[in-house]
């Protein structure tokens, strides 16, 4: 396979400034992958001339080969709207083709390649032929071992600040202090008076949750119990579903985070899915779910303040 400065017209050039270098197990064994998926997309290339362009002429030299998806074409217009048709896809192969060969990660691979035939006097690389490994099932085992580390990592921190917030006697009316300082719009708090409890309210959608602590005598809050219960009238579906999403929710001992999450659904009549990006799906309904977002920093030595995207059921 010729390499970029090869063939200049494939691609941008190795040496651009935009090519990361090559260090990890997982970025070698990436573009190893896209190697053999290029490799593996070349020769369907190699099949478009003629038995890809001209597939729909098949049928008619062999009637024996027409199929449902490649019938004999009964009338001239027919045949030249297949070959059309046929065309059209295969330029579109080669587009994206083109578009993994230029792929920014891809720019890394030629400059090592490139390098490593300057160091070689200008000798090109010579392959055994065949691939030792199949490296998108490698890929898909690293992601998953990175993934089991990265999850393992998050459960320690998570009971570190866990046992240091519940150490710290009265700490959850620290945080409901701070969050009622930050005076979210649409949203208010009311602690109440028989021990760890509040209630909150999202003025705009009509909905007040009750939140109660649950801890053993003399020990700690070990998690947050909501509920949508108010005198006089049953709960709405609106509630209900909300109120669905907050019972599944993680950190269910973290004060911080579940009002935060509460105060997610301020505007939920008014915020529409990050996916589909309209507020309301096929069957009239909000965008009810919450997923924290990926990668929030957060200050050393400053109070956590989560943000969520607004899902629908079926866009997750």
């Amino acid at each position: 396979m010729a390499t970029p400065n090869q063939k200049s017209a494939q691609g941008p050039a190795p040496g651009s400034s935009n090519a990361m270098p090559l260090t990890s197990e997982f970025q070698l064994v990436s573009s190893l992958a896209k190697l053999q998926d290029l490799e593996k997309k070349i020769h369907e290339l190699r099949t478009f001339m003629p038995h890809g362009l001209l597939e729909p002429l098949v049928p008619i030299a062999n009637p024996e080969k027409a199929t449902l998806d490649n019938p004999i074409a009964e009338t001239p217009k027919i045949l030249r709207d297949s070959l059309d048709e046929t065309a059209r896809a295969r330029v579109a192969d080669v587009q994206q083709f083109q578009s993994l060969w230029r792929d920014p990660e891809m720019l890394s691979v030629w400059s090592h390649v490139e390098s490593r035939i300057k160091e070689s006097n200008g000798l090109l690389l010579q392959p055994t032929g065949k691939w030792e490994r199949d490296y998108d099932v490698l890929l898909e085992e690293l992601a998953q071992k990175e993934k089991s580390n990265v999850d393992e990592r998050t459960q320690e921190e998570e009971h570190v600040e866990r046992v240091k917030v519940q150490s710290t006697e009265g700490e959850w009316k620290n945080v409901l202090e701070r969050f009622v300082q930050r005076n979210v719009p649409g949203v208010r708090v009311i602690q109440g008076q028989d021990g760890p409890s509040l209630a909150v309210a999202l003025v705009r959608a009509g909905v007040v949750f009750q939140v109660r602590g649950a801890a053993e005598t003399g020990s700690p809050v070990s998690d947050w119990e909501v509920s949508s219960k108010v005198a006089g009238r049953p709960p709405t579906k609106l509630e209900n579903a909300i109120l669905g999403c907050l019972e599944s929710r993680p950190r269910k001992w973290d004060i911080a985070f579940l009002l935060d999450m509460i105060s997610s659904y301020a505007d939920i009549k008014q915020t529409p899915c990050v996916k589909c990006n309209r507020l309301t799906n096929d069957a009239a309904q909000l965008p009810v779910l919450r997923r924290p977002q990926a990668n929030q920093q957060f200050a050393e030595g400053t109070p956590r303040i989560y943000t969520f995207d607004a899902l629908h059921s079926g866009c997750i």
